[in-house]
């Protein structure tokens, strides 16, 4: 760092009227201080010089010197009593009475008779010395005070020493001179460097400041995106809303349609007659399957969509895709089988029939574009954690794959602005699009990746599922609500930027966030209302984040059972998990807080389906 020069410090206004500002408070405080120190000395010099002095110079002496200080300090308290520094008059009024005091002090060595014992002299000196030095260490802010006080003060003296002996006395009247300077230069020296300090503290203010508006305007541009958010997401559900309810009108005109042809197709026909009926109600049951396909992507898009939770192993699973696909297999002349791995009768928590809808679409689009080969439906389960099993269901093809340009957008086509041509030719970007919105709300994945051996490709999709237990039995066919709703969180951080940083996050992936500065207000916050989740930044108020993060778990109500994720600097990982909460890595970026949340989310499917980007 550069070295602060103070004439280019005094060319801001505002750092000079500051800077003034507060070397006269520093004047008045140290006035307040000196008034005692003159009025003590002043009489016990008296005491001592008394013999050597006449009755009337004695008593003017000790009156000016008590007096004096006296109002110097009436002065200097108005403006303290006010809260704040001298003004000009003030100060001049002060600067006039040292001067009065200094020469009360200089005029001393005048008044002893010739007498007077060198013992006395001495001590008279001493005392003038010292209470210039005094006035220095008091008023060093402002030298006007320094050298109205000292000047009188010393150079009285010097001319004391001169008239006792010439010679002896110039040379300690030099001495008092250079003394004058010495103190003169000290009090300069103490005036830039408070004047640098003065400037270095506005410069740190204007930072804050900045930092502040900064920080005011993240959170205003955070909660702009949250409104842009919220009005795209509602203008979002009211046209699956709008979706859902067309699809629902147009199945009742479809049914009579396919109802109709159903019967005609039992009347006596042509063979030209037959074959029409025969493509008619073909075509029919393909628009009933896409408008199913239609009603279930608006729903889950809506909120309302409820899976039906029951048991069922992947034993049966497996069973049920063999008897449903092996004959539209067959008749294409090639193969189909259905392989497992891991423990296939553990009963799971699922819903069969979303789960054979999402395998139903899979695998009929790989028979669809197999016409030589085979089809494999590979089930693999692998117990993930204590209680919950991912179920992975690859169906592998060797037809002739997806173009490379294609794979990308496979399932989220329909989310797009263009829809790939090859998708669009094929007929499988809604399905597939359902599959993953699917496997979304069962807290899964999907994919597509091409075979090894390069001929056909690999459809994926794994779901986490919970292990049944013995209590479940008597509630197959529960429905457990997935219907959108916004995640409530609770931040714990004290400090403006990073909690502009962390609402903006979170507003950003569907998420209502409400912010408490110290530990008592998130205890508080707990205490009135429940919450998803708790995140807890790097400092509150009034305790750290770890404690008050154990503060929680103790609390005496289902509150201690919010999941808690806490950002830790230079953690070692992006993520950890403990016993008591998720630890992220701090400085956090979205996508790994957004991995954090779905961590200390794990055992809520309900609330992980929630947690989304919405902006």
């Amino acid at each position: 760092m550069g070295r602060i020069n103070p004439s280019e410090l005094n060319q801001n206004p505002d750092i000079k009227r500051r800077t003034r500002e507060a070397q006269y408070d520093l004047v008045s405080k140290g006035a307040l201080r000196a008034v005692p120190l003159n009025v003590v000395n002043a009489l016990l010099l008296g005491v001592v010089i008394q013999p050597f002095v006449s009755t009337l110079a004695l008593a003017g002496w000790l009156a000016v010197l008590c007096v004096a200080p006296l109002l110097r300090f009436l002065a200097m308290w108005r403006a303290r009593r006010a809260g704040r520094a001298p003004n000009e008059s003030e100060m001049y009024v002060y600067i006039a009475l040292s001067a009065l005091v200094g020469l009360a002090w200089g005029a001393t060595p005048h008044l002893l008779s010739s007498s007077t014992p060198t013992l006395v002299a001495q001590i008279v000196g001493l005392v003038i010395a010292g209470m210039a030095a005094g006035a220095v260490l008091t008023s060093a802010g402002e030298r006007r005070v320094i050298l109205a006080y000292a000047g009188p003060s010393l150079g009285l003296w010097a001319v004391a020493l001169i008239s006792i002996d010439q010679s002896t006395g110039t040379l300690g009247a030099v001495m008092l001179a250079g003394f004058l300077l010495g103190i003169t230069m000290l009090a300069k020296t103490y005036a830039n460097t408070l004047l640098a300090s003065v400037a270095a503290n506005l410069a740190l203010e204007e930072a804050s400041k900045k930092t502040a508006e900064q920080a005011a305007a993240l959170a205003r541009l955070a909660e702009h995106n949250d409104q842009a958010a919220r009005k795209a997401e509602e203008s979002a559900r009211s046209s699956a809303v709008m979706l859902a309810n067309m699809s629902h009108e147009l199945r009742s005109p479809l049914n009579g349609v396919l109802g109709m042809g159903q019967l005609l197709d039992k009347t006596r026909l042509t063979d030209e007659q037959s074959l029409m009926v025969s493509r008619l109600l073909e075509s029919g049951e393909k628009l009933e399957s896409l408008i199913n396909t239609v009603l279930e992507v608006s729903r889950i898009d809506a909120g309302r969509m409820e899976l039906v939770v029951e048991d069922i192993t992947p034993c049966d699973l497996a069973d049920r895709l063999r008897r449903e696909h092996a004959p539209h297999a067959a008749a294409k002349n090639i193969d189909f089988n259905v392989t497992f791995e891991g423990e296939g009768g553990r009963a799971l928590r699922a819903d069969g029939g979303r789960l054979m809808h999402m395998c139903r679409i899979l695998a009929s689009n790989a028979i669809r574009f197999t016409n030589e080969g085979g089809v494999t439906i590979k089930l693999d389960m692998r117990e993930s954690q204590q209680g919950v099993s991912t179920l992975r269901i690859a169906i592998q093809d060797t037809g002739e794959g997806v173009p490379e340009s294609s794979r990308d957008q496979l399932f989220n086509a329909m989310g797009t602005d263009s829809v790939d041509e090859n998708i669009k030719q094929a007929g499988t970007g809604l399905g597939l699009h359902l599959v993953r919105k699917l496997a979304e709300m069962m807290h899964g994945d999907v994919g597509y990746e091409p075979r090894e051996d390069g001929e056909g490709s690999v459809f994926w999709f794994e779901v986490k599922l919970r292990h049944s237990m013995k209590a479940d039995r008597f509630a197959d066919g529960e429905q457990m609500s997935v219907s959108s709703r916004r995640l409530r969180v609770l931040v714990g951080e004290s400090e403006p930027a990073l909690r502009s940083v962390l609402l903006g996050y979170l507003k950003s992936f569907n998420c209502v966030v409400t912010c408490a500065g110290s530990s008592a207000e998130l205890l508080d916050a707990l205490g009135a209302s429940a919450y998803d989740a708790v995140i807890l930044g790097h400092e509150l108020a009034d305790a750290e984040a770890e404690d008050a993060s154990a503060d929680v778990r103790a609390l005496p109500s289902t509150a201690a059972m919010t999941p808690i994720l806490r950002l830790v600097p230079d953690l070692d990982a992006p993520l950890r998990v403990n016993a008591m909460e998720t630890q992220v890595r701090s400085p956090v970026t979205a996508e790994v807080l957004m991995d954090g949340l779905k961590q200390a989310l794990a055992n809520d499917p309900i609330a992980n389906a929630q947690l989304y980007r919405i902006a």
